[in-house]
């Protein structure tokens, strides 16, 4: 038995004093929350206002494919004859033949909303009828399909740029890449049902339903056809190799119009341009992952680095320790008394 059981008038020795977390109370500091909260408002602003990203529209089908109708002609051969950007990335895409997706398929629904119409740019040519344009197109050996749609690629290439929206015009940006759609008209050559197939998709284009079809077509991933077919577009993909926006470039940490985009994506981005294998989606997902464990395994492991929030006294913004005495008032005893560390602090048992 103590002294202090047998005798009750011995005094209580004072307690050793510490600034050990499980042994002293703290008390929080709510009236720094609301000051806190707008210091970070301000910094977000400042930090938007002077290295963030515009809010750009979201670019639609639509809206390309009316500003700019002779790149969507290119678009649409270049993805039947196996040229286009997302013919080389088609596994990777998960699209499948970029021909089939992006031209054939919709065509061949809209036939019946479409029926006869006539092709103001190809009024020499012989087969008007968008059916008839696509029985003679799936009668045809691949081989035919395939010069039939080569030719007229290097037709096209054959007209000068133009009859793009003015610069600084548009969704599509300035200036404008891809053939004028007024000259289009103009090209001889063994072309097949081709020119039809793909004046009628432009229509479609320009009327919404292209884009109203791809997205019916993955509804798990309502843009993710719209995107690829937007990338299709010379003038989307000159854009976007001007601004650094595409896959080997800086493209996850950039956005169209500002050098500075998702700055939290910059390590991320490093792997996935300079890292080996970082390109490839199974590369890409390793390098990060080793990356993630050693934040979470590493980090707070070695010494100096893991005590680096106490030593800087962060907690300081949250709550802070009591002063010497602070506790000995009868507000504290009577509130905190047998509370805290499972021992008295001052107040009743």
């Amino acid at each position: 038995m103590t002294d202090s059981q047998s005798n009750p008038l011995a005094p209580t020795p004072n307690p050793v004093k510490t600034d050990a977390p499980p042994e002293r109370l703290v008390r929080h500091v709510f009236w720094k929350y609301p000051i806190i909260s707008v210091v970070l408002m301000a910094l977000v602003a400042v930090l938007a206002a002077t290295i963030g990203s515009p809010n750009y529209p979201k670019d639609t089908i639509a809206g390309v494919t009316k500003d700019n109708p002779g790149g969507a002609v290119m678009a649409f051969t270049q993805e039947l004859d196996g040229t286009a950007t997302s013919s080389g990335n088609a596994q990777e895409f998960g699209t499948g033949d970029p021909g089939q997706v992006f031209v054939l398929n919709p065509v061949r629904a809209a036939v019946p909303l479409l029926g006869p119409i006539t092709l103001a740019n190809f009024p020499t040519l012989q087969v008007s009828d968008v059916q008839q344009a696509v029985t003679a197109y799936d009668s045809a050996s691949s081989d035919q399909r395939m010069t039939w749609a080569s030719t007229y690629d290097t037709a096209l290439g054959t007209i000068p740029a133009g009859g793009g929206a003015a610069a600084g015009a548009g969704e599509m940006g300035a200036g404008s890449v891809g053939p004028d759609f007024a000259k289009v008209g103009s090209l001889k050559g063994d072309f097949g049902p081709v020119p039809v197939l793909v004046e009628a998709d432009v229509q479609l284009a320009q009327t919404g339903y292209l884009e109203q079809n791809l997205q019916s077509v993955d509804p798990g991933h309502s843009y993710h056809l719209v995107n690829i077919w937007l990338y299709d577009h010379p003038n989307m993909l000159a854009t976007a190799v001007d601004q650094g926006l595409t896959d080997d470039q800086w493209g996850m940490v950039k956005e169209r119009g500002f050098s500075v985009g998702p700055w939290y994506l910059t390590i991320p981005s490093v792997f996935h341009v300079y890292f080996p294998g970082g390109a490839t989606g199974q590369g890409f997902v390793l390098w990060n992952l080793g990356f993630t464990l050693i934040l979470l395994f590493v980090i707070p492991l070695v010494p100096g680095v893991r005590n680096l929030p106490r030593i800087l006294k962060l907690y300081r913004f949250i709550y802070r320790y009591p002063t010497p005495g602070e506790l000995d008032k009868p507000a504290f005893k009577e509130r905190y008394g047998g509370t805290h560390g499972h021992r008295d602090v001052g107040g009743a048992d």
